[in-house]
C-alpha cells in the first residue's frame, strides 16, 4: 500500500468550500482513496489544522474536523528524531519565511517513514524532497 502525507494546506481546502482548492482537494482524495492509498497525518499537522479550522470557521467545525480526521487518516506521532531533523530542514533553507517549523517537521517525519509524495497545495515541500500529489 502506498503512504501518502497529509498537509494542513490538503485539509483545510477539504473542509473550507470556499477554499480555492476545495475542487481540487476533493478530486484527489477520491482518487487516493479509490487506490487504498495509507494517508499520513503527522500529529503536528492535525494540531496546525485544527487551530486554523477553530479560528476561521469556528470551534464547532474543528471539533468535527478532529472526529473525522481521527476515523479517516492514520495519525503518526513524531519523534525527538524527527524535531532534531526538522531543525536541520529548517537551517538549510533559513532564508525563506515560507516554510514553517510544522512543514519541516513533516517533511522530518517523511523522511523517516520513506513517505515521497505529499498531498498538498504549498509548493514549497518539493524544495523539502517530496513530491505533490497531482493525479
Amino acid at each position: 500500500m502506498d503512504k501518502v502525507l497529509v498537509d494542513t494546506s490538503a485539509l483545510y481546502a477539504l473542509i473550507d468550500r470556499s477554499d480555492d482548492h476545495h475542487a481540487k482537494a476533493v478530486q484527489l482524495l477520491q482518487s487516493l482513496t479509490q487506490r487504498a492509498t495509507e494517508l499520513i497525518v503527522p500529529n503536528f499537522i492535525l494540531a496546525e489544522t485544527h487551530t486554523i479550522i477553530n479560528r476561521r470557521i469556528g470551534p464547532r467545525e474543528a471539533l468535527l474536523f478532529l472526529n473525522k480526521t481521527l476515523l479517516d487518516y492514520h495519525i503518526e506521532r513524531v519523534t525527538l528524531e524527527d524535531e532534531s531533523r526538522a531543525i536541520v530542514l529548517l537551517q538549510g533553507i533559513s532564508s525563506s519565511k515560507n516554510y514553517s517549523y510544522f512543514d519541516a517537521v513533516a517533511a522530518a517525519l517523511a523522511q523517516r517513514l520513506a513517505i515521497a509524495d505529499v498531498f498538498s497545495f504549498d509548493r514549497h515541500f518539493q524544495r523539502l524532497g517530496l513530491r505533490l500529489v497531482t493525479a
